[in-house]
C-alpha cells in the first residue's frame, strides 16, 4: 500500500512539473495608479511593450496629406458630413437617435485618458468578451465623471480630472469596446486614448473593487527617493559666451534640476539664454531650448505647479524629469543677449546603474517660427519633432505670439488645428485630434490661467487668446512609445488671418542612445526682441456688431485714477483706479441719442494679483456681470484681461451713469477698465 501511495505522488508530482506555470497578472489597476506619479519609470524601457493609441472624433473626411479634405474641421459639433466614428452601428431612427463605434480594441490593454469639450447620449462600454456592458450611461457621466460613473464613487482625489481631461485606467485583459448612442446632430467630441499590449500579456480586467481603492493623490515628487541634494551654484554669464552650471562624471541620474535667473529683463532673460545638456560625451546636447522655455515659463516667470515641472513666484524654476546617464554630465547655458545674466541653480542626483540596450536618455527639442500669417484659409501642419530610433514621447508644449486685434476667444482663436502624430510604421496618425486646446486637455478655446498635474495654461495675456499664450501637456500615464520612427505635427490653424504670428513648441521625450531627430541649434534669430505690437479692438465674429471706447473718454474726473502703460493694453494704456474704501465709485458717463431697452454692455478689465472686487451700477440700478453681483478681478499669479457683459440694461435718453462700487476690503486692492463695448447699431 506504501508503495502504491508513493508512486501516486510521483505520477503527481510528474504531472506539476509538466503543467503550464499559472501566473498572476502583473498589471493591474494598482500598478497603473503607481505610475500615474512614476517619473523613474520613463528612461527604461518598457517590459512588456506596449502601443499607444487615441481613438476621437476627428473629422473622417481627413484621408491622408495628399487628399482634398486633409484639413477639414468638422469633429464633434454635430451634422457632420461623415459621422467622426468608427463605424455606423444602427442607423438614425425617426427622432435621430443611433448608435456609433467609438473604438474595439481585440487584445489585452487599458484606457488611459479620456477627454471631451462636450457629448450628449449615452455610452455603453463592453470590457472582455462580456455580452453585458460594464457600464451603460450619460455619456457625460462617463468622459467626465468616470469614477462615479464606473464604480458609484467619487475618489478622495479630484486630480483624475484635469480640466477636460480624465486619467482614470481602465485595464481589460482580452477586449474593450465603446459605443455611443445619440443624435448624430447634436455635440460628440470625443477622444479614447489607450495603451495596448501583445496577445497573451497579463492585465487583470478593471472591477468596481479595484476602482474604489483609486484614491492616491497625484504627488508633485516621490519623497521615499533618497538624494543627493546638491549646493546652490551661483554664475554670471557674459554676453555671447558660454558658462558650464554643472557637472558630474560616472553613472548616476539627475533627479531634480532647479534654476532661479536674475535680470533686469527677465523675460528676454529667459528666452535668450539657451539651456544645453549633453550626456555620455555626445558632441550633440540631447536638450537645447531657451531657459524659460525649458521650464515652461515662457515668456517670463509665469508660476504654475505640475508633476514633472514647476515655478514658484520667486522665480524658481524645477524639473523633475528623471534623466540617467552611464559616463558623464554636462549643464551649460549660452547667453545670446547683449546684457550679462546672472543664474543661480541646483541639481540633486541619485545612484542609477545604466543598463546598455534598455536605458534611455532624456532628451528636448525647441523650435521656433517668426513672422508667420496664421489664418483659417492657408492652413498647414507645423512641425513639432520628428525621430529615427526607439524611444517615448513624455511631453509637449507650445508658446505663441498671436498679435490678433479682435478681443474675443471666437475670432482670436489661433488652435484650430488638430494634432497628428505618426508613429513607426504608420501611414495615418495613431493620434489624429481635434484641436490644439484639446490636445491640451481644455476646450472651447479656453482663456483661463490653470494648472493641473499633467496640464496647464500658465500665461494667456487675453482677452481672449491673444497675445502670448503658453501651453504644456506631460505624457505620464499616456506616454507615447515609438520602436522605429516618430512624426508630431500640430496644425496652425486660427479663426482669421493674424500677421506676424509667431509660434514656439517643444517635445520632451527619451530615447536609446544613437537616435537621429531634426535638431537645430537655437540661434540669435530664434531668441530675438520680439516687438509686442500695439493693438486696438476689432469688430469680428464674436465682437461683430460692437464699437469700443476707452474707459478714460467716459470717465469723471477722479483723483483715485491714473492712467497706466503698458504692451497687454488696448491702445497700450489702462485706467487704473485705486479706491480708498469699501463702497467707493467710479463714474463713466454715456450719452446716447434715444432711449435703448433690453441691450448688453461689456467690459474688458484687467485681473491681476492685486486685483480687487466690483458691483456695477447703471444708472442707480445694480446689474449682474457675467451673471454675478460681485466681480471678483483677482488672478493669483497673472495680470490679464477679460471680458465681462452687462445682463439686460435699459440705457436712457441723454446721459447715463455707469458706476463701478469697491467692493474689497484691502486698502492696497486696483480695478482696471481697459475699454468699453457698445452696439453698433444703437449708438452714435
Amino acid at each position: 500500500m506504501k508503495r502504491w501511495n508513493s508512486q501516486i505522488v510521483l505520477i503527481l508530482l510528474i504531472i506539476h512539473s509538466c503543467s503550464p506555470e499559472v501566473r498572476e497578472p502583473t498589471i493591474t489597476t494598482e500598478s497603473f495608479l503607481t505610475e500615474m506619479t512614476d517619473l523613474r519609470r520613463l528612461p527604461t524601457l518598457s517590459n512588456p511593450p506596449y502601443r499607444t493609441i487615441q481613438f476621437s472624433s476627428y473629422d473622417r473626411r481627413s484621408k491622408s496629406p495628399e487628399q482634398e479634405g486633409w484639413f477639414s474641421n468638422d469633429d464633434g459639433f454635430g451634422g457632420e458630413t461623415i459621422p467622426g466614428f468608427e463605424e455606423v452601428l444602427k442607423e438614425p431612427d425617426g427622432e435621430g437617435t443611433g448608435e456609433y463605434l467609438i473604438c474595439d480594441i481585440q487584445q489585452p490593454g487599458a484606457i488611459v485618458r479620456l477627454w471631451t469639450a462636450g457629448i450628449t447620449g449615452r455610452i455603453r462600454l463592453y470590457l472582455d468578451h462580456v455580452n453585458k456592458p460594464f457600464y451603460e450611461g450619460p455619456a457625460a457621466d462617463f468622459f467626465w465623471n468616470t469614477p462615479k460613473a464606473l464604480v458609484g464613487k467619487e475618489p478622495d482625489t479630484n486630480t483624475f480630472r484635469q480640466f477636460d481631461a480624465v486619467y482614470y485606467p481602465i485595464p481589460f485583459s482580452k477586449r474593450c469596446r465603446l459605443e455611443w448612442i445619440g443624435n448624430i446632430s447634436e455635440l460628440h467630441f470625443y477622444h479614447v486614448e489607450a495603451r495596448v499590449y501583445d496577445p497573451g500579456t497579463l492585465i487583470r480586467t478593471f472591477s468596481k473593487d479595484q476602482g474604489t481603492s483609486l484614491s492616491k493623490d497625484l504627488k508633485v515628487q516621490n519623497p521615499d527617493v533618497k538624494t543627493d541634494s546638491g549646493e546652490w551654484i551661483k554664475i554670471e554669464v557674459p554676453p555671447m559666451e558660454s558658462k558650464v552650471l554643472w557637472q558630474k562624471q560616472g553613472s548616476m541620474a539627475i533627479l531634480r534640476f532647479s534654476v532661479q535667473v536674475h535680470s533686469a529683463n527677465m523675460e528676454a532673460a529667459l528666452r535668450k539664454s539657451v539651456l544645453k545638456i549633453h550626456f555620455d560625451h555626445s558632441p550633440t546636447p540631447q536638450v537645447e531650448s531657451p531657459l524659460g522655455d525649458f521650464f515652461g515659463a515662457a515668456p517670463g516667470i509665469n508660476p504654475f505647479q505640475s508633476l514633472p515641472f514647476s515655478v514658484n513666484q520667486q522665480g524658481v524654476m524645477t524639473c523633475r524629469f528623471f534623466m540617467p546617464f552611464g559616463e558623464s554630465a554636462r549643464i551649460t547655458v549660452e547667453n545670446l543677449s547683449d546684457e550679462p545674466v546672472q543664474i543661480t541653480t541646483q541639481v540633486s542626483t541619485t545612484d542609477f546603474p545604466w543598463e546598455e540596450g534598455k536605458t534611455m536618455h532624456f532628451r528636448a527639442r525647441w523650435k521656433i517660427n517668426h513672422e508667420l500669417t496664421a489664418s483659417d484659409s492657408l492652413i498647414w501642419d507645423m512641425p513639432f519633432l520628428l525621430a529615427f530610433g526607439k524611444g517615448r514621447v513624455v511631453g509637449a508644449a507650445s508658446y505663441v505670439y498671436n498679435p490678433s486685434n479682435v478681443p474675443t476667444s471666437w475670432g482670436n482663436w489661433w488652435g484650430e488645428g488638430d494634432e497628428k502624430i505618426f508613429v513607426d510604421a504608420d501611414t495615418f496618425p495613431s493620434f489624429f485630434g481635434t484641436g490644439s486646446e484639446d490636445y491640451y486637455n481644455y476646450s472651447w478655446s479656453s482663456a483661463r490661467i490653470f494648472s493641473h498635474p499633467y496640464c496647464g495654461q500658465p500665461r494667456n495675456d487675453g482677452p481672449g487668446n491673444r497675445g502670448y499664450v503658453s501651453n504644456y501637456r506631460w505624457h505620464i500615464l499616456d506616454d507615447i512609445p515609438f520602436d522605429d520612427k516618430l512624426a508630431f505635427y500640430m496644425e496652425l490653424r486660427s479663426h482669421g488671418p493674424v500677421p506676424d504670428f509667431s509660434y514656439g513648441r517643444i517635445v520632451y521625450f527619451y530615447a536609446l542612445p544613437g537616435l537621429l531627430d531634426d535638431y537645430q541649434p537655437v540661434t540669435p534669430e530664434d531668441v530675438r526682441d520680439l516687438p509686442y505690437r500695439e493693438w486696438n479692438p476689432e469688430a469680428y465674429l464674436g465682437s461683430a456688431g460692437y464699437r469700443f471706447v476707452e474707459a478714460e473718454d467716459l470717465l469723471v474726473r477722479n483723483p483715485q485714477v491714473r492712467l497706466e502703460k503698458g504692451q497687454i493694453w488696448a491702445g497700450g494704456k489702462i485706467l487704473i483706479w485705486k479706491p480708498e474704501r469699501r463702497n467707493d465709485r467710479i463714474t463713466l458717463i454715456l450719452n446716447v441719442n434715444q432711449e435703448i431697452t433690453n441691450t448688453h454692455i461689456g467690459f474688458t478689465l484687467a485681473k491681476q494679483p492685486g486685483g480687487g472686487a466690483v458691483s456695477l451700477i447703471i444708472n442707480g440700478n445694480r446689474i449682474q456681470l457675467k451673471g454675478e453681483s460681485i466681480l471678483q478681478l483677482i488672478e493669483e499669479n497673472q495680470t490679464v484681461l477679460d471680458n465681462f457683459f452687462s445682463g439686460p440694461v435699459t440705457l436712457k435718453k441723454g446721459r447715463n451713469e455707469i458706476q463701478f462700487e469697491n467692493a474689497c476690503d484691502r486698502p492696497d486692492s486696483s480695478v482696471g477698465i481697459d475699454f468699453i463695448w457698445l452696439k453698433a447699431n444703437e449708438m452714435n
